[in-house]
């Protein structure tokens, strides 16, 4: 039985890839924006670590703008992405105090439907568990 869930693992770890992948070239298509696919972001650092990696990140210098980015695929009507991994983003973004506009957002690819969801995330309110759906309207744009 452990032979048949690896497949599916490896699918979904994929599906990941890809879907980081397209919000890259995605993001790239903008004249100033930097952008970096983060490989090692899913890797575990200690819940009281200063440093932490988001998925993808974009700078633009012009803008005087740092994004972090925690990127979701999937093939349901909603994405649950846990409270950690939103801290992750802020943590990142401490680092860049120097950018006037630093933004947290959860990115969901919902590949059937073949539509971005982006949902920024305001640290001033209590970080908890974010639900990104499907037929919600995105209140952050590339």
């Amino acid at each position: 039985m452990e032979e048949s869930k690896t497949p599916i693992t490896l699918k979904g770890k994929r599906r990941g890839y890809n879907a980081e992948r397209k919000l890259v070239k995605l993001l790239s298509k903008k004249e100033g924006n930097y952008v970096f696919r983060v490989p090692v972001s899913g890797s575990r650092a200690s819940p009281k670590s200063n440093v932490a990696l988001p998925d993808v990140f974009l700078v633009n210098n012009i803008e005087d703008r740092i994004v972090a980015f925690e990127v979701k695929c999937t093939s349901n009507n909603r994405v649950k992405v846990p409270r950690s991994q939103v801290v992750k983003l802020f943590k990142f973004l401490n680092a860049f105090k120097k950018y006037k506009k630093r933004e947290a957002v959860i990115a969901v690819w919902f590949f059937e439907e073949k539509k971005w969801i982006f949902k920024k995330v305001c640290e001033e309110i209590s970080i908890n568990d974010v639900i990104v759906k499907k037929d919600e309207t995105s209140n952050w744009s590339p």
